[in-house]
């Protein structure tokens, strides 16, 4: 091959790439106000059906091979609630229900590696619960008691987890096999998210109280580093390939992507200018002000990484919208109409035949 269509075809790979799904993958959506996960198709960003949902569905997790998610039911401020949904992607509609009482109020999910069983965090005796997603049982129980939501982190091998308390507070590490702590970190955090890399070595961790980024050894959870962080971070999330972490930041309104070797920071985005084309100008003095200003905020409160490694999804709260940023150059690739006060997000694969991307 000449070298000049060598040139060109590395060039179309590359913009292939950045153009974003080009196959039907679907974005699942919690929507609290109306009780529903949404479903939408990322290629066309329409709509392609919605699930039927118990009070306050907030968070969403879908399955390691993409044709399963659970919607926890948190409740509204007078019930509590204590349910999660399974969800078939594919077919967009609840498959079951599954009671997690005498626990409530899942605030956290996630599945583990072997697709059959999923980690939850609750309020009740314990914190965390392990459910058999296929028998609809509560197999193990542990952790600290848990009076408020909690937040973490499971290793790639599914036999740790890294539980935080968005209260503040110490976070711990747990073996999930015993379901013992075996170590705790000398630092606290209002831990408001966290992620671990793929090789257990660090952990993120959130700490909206301070506008900090704390990370910690994943061994022994001694401080490795203190990154400061932009107003307010809400989420932080790895790419695949565990080289950049991302950020969001909802008062800054913004972006951050920081190495994970050298722990700089590498890109800093806002995402109000995707937003503010299509809404009405308004001045930055009384943005938060004018309550009838705020559904023209766009507010980053979730970030995903997406598969393909050049790009992240941030869910943005009032606005409603999903951006799909390319976290190099902080272009925006698509826009998708989620949900205007979202609980969660999720990526799965599969489309509406049922196939993966």
């Amino acid at each position: 091959m000449a070298k000049k269509a060598r040139v060109f075809l590395l060039c179309g790979l590359l913009l292939g790439l950045q153009a974003g799904p080009v196959r039907a993958a679907t974005l699942l959506v919690s929507d609290p106000d109306n009780r529903q996960i949404v479903f939408i198709d990322t290629v066309n960003g329409e709509r392609r059906g919605h699930a039927a949902t118990g009070e306050g569905p907030r968070i969403v997790a879908v399955s390691p091979d993409g044709r399963l998610a659970l919607a926890g039911n948190y409740g509204s401020a007078q019930v509590a609630g204590n349910s999660v949904q399974v969800l078939d992607v594919s077919a967009a509609q609840v498959r079951s229900t599954i009671s997690i009482a005498p626990y409530q109020r899942p605030s956290a999910i996630q599945w583990l590696p072997d697709g059959k069983r999923a980690l939850i965090a609750v309020q009740g005796t314990k914190s965390l619960v392990l459910v058999n997603v296929q028998t609809g049982r509560i197999e193990a129980s542990f952790g600290p008691a848990a009076s408020t939501a909690r937040q973490f982190a499971v290793t790639a091998d599914g036999k740790t987890v890294f539980l935080g308390d968005p209260a503040g507070g110490t976070v711990r590490k747990i073996n999930l096999a015993s379901g013992k702590e075996v170590a705790a970190s000398d630092t606290s955090a209002e831990a408001q998210s966290l992620a671990i890399s793929a090789d257990g070595a660090r952990l993120w961790v959130i700490d909206r109280g301070e506008d900090a980024i704390k990370v910690l050894d994943g061994s022994d959870l001694r401080l490795i580093a203190g990154l400061d962080a932009g107003n307010l971070p809400m989420g932080v999330a790895l790419t695949p390939n565990g080289r950049y972490a991302l950020v969001s930041n909802a008062l800054s309104a913004d972006i951050a992507v920081y190495d994970t070797r050298s722990l700089e920071q590498t890109q800093l985005f806002s995402t109000r200018s995707v937003a503010s084309t299509s809404l009405a100008p308004r001045a930055d003095a009384d943005k938060f002000g004018d309550v009838r200003r705020l559904a023209q905020i766009s507010i980053p409160v979730g970030i995903l990484a997406a598969p393909d490694g050049l790009s992240a999804f941030v869910m943005n709260n009032f606005s409603g919208e999903i951006i799909q940023f390319d976290i190099f150059t902080g272009a925006a690739l698509h826009v998708f109409q989620g949900s205007r006060r979202p609980g969660g997000l999720a990526y799965s694969p599969i489309g509406a035949n049922g196939k993966a991307q």
